[in-house]
């Protein structure tokens, strides 16, 4: 038996008890004002309440990862960097406890020669005063010759100065003269090494390299009479050898004395109140003569020993310079 009944837009459909069984037609209708249905029981997802134990878990694991990482990494970077602003403050400390200049010679050096390098010292601190020792080790081409009265070498290459005992502020200034060995190979270039400790410090620099000059060693001979009779001729023979190791350029002759050339050699013009040959250039082992003949001047008189003097020059530089000059001597006779 099936009722209904009608009022306020509501319709009710109502079953009897007896037939167990709700027909799929009926519809409940409610306005706007009454309360909201309540949500079925089988539709309620099991997946949502296992949402928030997901999302903490992804939250959680990517932290302790990282701290765990980020640890390792932290303590290996900053104990590199800890060593490494230690040292660097330790060399700032070491560079201003005590300064170390060094001087060379300006020009290139020649073998068998002597020259001087000079070191000055400058105490910075921190410390109050200190005892400062300059020590060095000349190269080979180098042999210790003389120093300050403080220094004293062992072997001629172990050089040590002892400097005293300087305060903050002050500064002491040395030199050291060595000389270059007559066997040292052109252009080697030489820069010894200089040390200096003052009040636990130390520095080390080198001095500024110099360069072994290449060099040709001018041997000049020459020959003349010993007798003229005024108003001759005199005959010169000059001979200039170039006994090495290098190759001489632009050699010269020049010549001095109360003569005037007449028998001209192609290589000689007047210079001065002198004479000038040019010789070229000689290699290691050659050599080249040079005829001239001269004439007194008109005040040499009879009786008198006539003396000209020759020198052989050239841009290369020579060790032995010695050898470079002569002169030769002629007494000028009356006339017949």
């Amino acid at each position: 038996m099936i009722r209904t009944w009608k009022g306020r837009g509501l319709v009710l459909v109502a079953v009897a008890p007896l037939l167990g069984v709700v027909p799929t037609a009926a519809v409940a209708r409610a306005d706007h004002s009454g309360p909201p249905p309540r949500p079925r029981t089988h539709a309620a997802p099991s997946k949502p309440k296992a949402q928030p134990k997901s999302k903490t878990k992804t939250k959680t694991k990517p932290k302790t990862k990282h701290a765990k990482h980020a640890k390792p990494k932290s303590k290996a970077d900053a104990k590199p960097k800890a060593v490494k602003a230690k040292k660097d403050e330790a060399h700032v400390q070491h560079v201003r406890a005590v300064q170390l200049q060094m001087g060379a010679p300006k020009q290139d050096v020649v073998p068998g020669r002597t020259y001087e390098w000079t070191y000055r010292v400058v105490a910075n601190g921190p410390a109050r005063s200190g005892k400062a020792v300059f020590r060095t080790t000349l190269p080979k081409p180098l042999a210790f010759v003389s120093g300050e009265r403080n220094c004293t070498s062992s072997r001629e290459r172990r050089v040590v100065c002892r400097l005293g005992t300087i305060g903050r502020g002050q500064e002491i200034a040395g030199s050291i003269r060595a000389r270059v060995s007559k066997r040292a190979q052109p252009d080697l270039r030489i820069s010894p090494r200089g040390v200096v400790s003052w009040a636990g410090t130390r520095v080390t620099r080198r001095f500024p390299a110099v360069r072994v000059a290449p060099t040709a060693d001018l041997a000049l001979s020459q020959s003349a009479p010993s007798r003229s009779r005024a108003g001759a001729a005199i005959p010169y023979a000059m001979k200039v050898r170039n006994l090495g190791p290098g190759t001489a350029t632009n050699v010269t002759v020049w010549s001095a004395g109360p003569v005037k050339i007449v028998g001209r050699d192609t290589a000689c013009m007047p210079y001065g109140r002198g004479n000038l040959c040019s010789i070229g250039t000689l290699k290691p082992g050659r050599s080249r003569t040079v005829h001239v003949k001269a004439v007194p001047r008109r005040d040499v008189r009879a009786g008198t020993v006539l003396e000209s003097s020759w020198r052989a020059s050239s841009p290369t530089a020579d060790p032995d310079p010695a050898n470079n000059a002569m002169a030769v001597r002629t007494r000028i006779t009356g006339r017949r």
